[in-house]
């Protein structure tokens, strides 16, 4: 006899807010996870705050890995660091390959491999 239950996936949360304008940045997010080869899930919210998603996404996740993504930044947070100081920040408008690289290193935060390196943009 089988058992259903609800035990939640461990997954990256991707959470972007619900007015954002241009679905392409979160397919290339979500790209880069799946070259990585590691399960998300995407939400929406109400919230503008990229980093608040993105901290929000790490809270839901089982990994502690969120990304928040809003219509100016996409944001990569850690469970473990503090609210206000993400991992990555990235402007939507950054080309495919960086943003396909911000979900490649969701995944790398994961799996405890080098980040890929994001053109123009610090560690925070």
């Amino acid at each position: 006899m089988r058992m259903d239950y609800d035990a939640p996936r461990p997954e990256i949360k991707v959470i972007h807010n619900k007015q954002m304008t241009c679905q392409k940045v979160i397919d290339e997010v979500l790209r880069g996870i799946e070259e990585e080869g590691l399960p998300y899930s995407v939400e929406q919210s109400e919230e503008t705050n990229p980093v608040e998603l993105a901290f929000r996404g790490a809270e839901l996740s089982h990994l502690g890995v969120g990304i928040g993504i809003t219509d100016n930044e996409v944001v990569l947070h850690f469970i473990k660091l503090k609210e206000d100081q993400p991992l990555f920040k990235i402007p939507t408008y950054s080309d495919e390959s960086t943003l396909r690289a911000i979900g490649c290193n969701a995944a790398r935060l994961v799996k405890r491999m080098p980040f890929k390196n994001l053109d123009n943009t610090e560690l925070s």
